[in-house]
């Protein structure tokens, strides 16, 4: 496990989050709490990762400014290695959050040219190291060439490879990728019929059937509150959303992703790795911000041991 690294790339923000005292009301100023910290799903998933004491490897894309500085610094002290990460003069990208008094998301705006800076061109001068993966995790915050040409070089490698969606328009990226023998997908509904493009579809099981029959071994459906399934050409395990007082629902997703990849490198079962996932996530719920800095192996498996 620590001579071969989990590598993740994708996208690196600083995380800004504004907890309305009251229901937010759209057209007005609304009272809020502000909260500061380092965000983005690839460098998420890779914090939480190198806690639960992984070797892990985050390419990504950090500003040649304060907000660069501060996220290289949190990434290093946390043990998360971005020796291979690219540093230009391009802005840091951010993300800003506006949340319900019960944490939950309301309004979410993200600025970054992350895109446009982890080329297929850069990556294949990367190729090398890439080759030493113990497994790809990589988001939607990267262009369709780019998510392409990484799902393609994980098949020739035989390189597992999980892909994050982030969010709606950029889950779209992957409408027409070949997905044969990815790993994982993780969408919520309304990402999972962008994946497919039946926006609208009242009717997950097409897109579900959809993208197993594309070639996706593991589709990974969450719902919420309502909790997660994951399916695969053979089975489907259900799983219900961990009973938590919410704090701050930034970043649980990507922790819930952690969570899923740390027992998949232990060698448990699908099953076992949504109920790590579930129990990440609670923690986060719990946290402000996007990370949990007191996590432990201890302290997650504690957790697992309250998810049903």
């Amino acid at each position: 496990m620590k001579n071969n690294p989990i590598i993740c790339i994708g996208a690196t923000l600083v995380d800004e989050s504004f907890r309305c005292i009251e229901n937010p009301i759209n057209g007005t100023s609304n009272p809020a709490e502000y909260f500061r910290s380092p965000g983005g799903v690839a460098h998420n998933i890779s914090r939480h990762l190198a806690l639960l004491g992984h070797h892990v490897e985050l390419i990504t894309h950090f500003g040649n400014d304060t907000d660069g500085d501060w996220l290289m610094q949190k990434c290093k002290s946390g043990g998360v290695g971005i020796s291979h990460s690219l540093i230009n003069l391009s802005s840091t990208g951010r993300y800003v959050a506006i949340l319900s008094p019960s944490g939950d998301l309301f309004a979410g705006a993200v600025t970054t040219s992350f895109e446009n800076e982890i080329t297929p061109e850069f990556l294949n001068n990367k190729k090398r190291f890439l080759k030493t993966a113990s497994l790809l995790q990589i988001d939607c915050n990267l262009s369709t060439t780019t998510l392409d040409w990484l799902i393609q070089f994980s098949r020739e490698e035989n390189i597992p490879c999980i892909i994050e969606p982030v969010s709606i328009s950029k889950a779209s990226r992957l409408q027409n990728v070949d997905l044969k023998d990815v790993l994982l997908i993780t969408p919520n509904l309304d990402e999972m019929n962008a994946l497919t493009g039946s926006i609208g579809d009242n009717n997950p099981a097409t897109a579900i059937q959809q993208l197993l029959k594309r070639g996706v071994k593991y589709l990974w459906v969450r719902k919420g509150k309502n909790g997660s399934d994951i399916y695969s050409s053979a089975d489907h395990f259900e799983l219900a959303a961990p009973d938590v007082n919410v704090i701050d629902s930034t970043g649980a997703g990507d922790a819930s992703l952690a969570g899923w990849i740390h027992a998949w490198i232990m060698k448990n079962n699908p099953e076992n790795c949504l109920r790590y996932g579930h129990a990440l996530a609670s923690l986060v719920l719990q946290t402000k911000g996007a990370i949990q800095q007191k996590l432990t192996k201890d302290i997650l498996e504690i957790s697992f041991d309250k998810i049903n």
